[in-house]
């Protein structure tokens, strides 16, 4: 599985159906190889601070990019997720800029 469906629910995470999911986990190649983003799979997601995500966990498709900026020297990632791979844009600071790589499995 390369984007686990989980809910928030009473301050944690717990593993759920797609359908249900509230945020996907991800583990990312590079810096920030552990991400929860808060997802929709469904209508607009004008004014949610969401992202849309296909609902599929073994070719999961997030809409729009991911942009993680570090602070105190940290580096900044910015990526599309499309079927399951990861694509690394080109003002990432990090040693992958330019590279698209798989996903890597969940352990759940």
């Amino acid at each position: 599985m390369k984007a686990q469906p989980i809910r928030l629910e009473s301050g944690g995470y717990i593993p759920c159906e797609a359908g249900d999911a509230t945020h996907v986990r991800l583990n990312v190649p590079g810096p920030y190889p552990n991400r929860i983003i808060p997802v929709i799979l469904k209508g607009t997601r004008d004014g949610t601070g969401c992202w849309s995500w296909n609902g599929d966990v073994d070719a999961p498709t997030l809409k729009p990019s991911v942009l993680t900026r570090g602070g105190d020297g940290m580096p900044t990632c910015h990526s599309f997720v499309n079927n399951g791979r990861i694509q690394f844009l080109g003002d990432c600071t990090h040693d992958f800029v330019g590279q698209t790589l798989d996903l890597l499995e969940v352990e759940e």
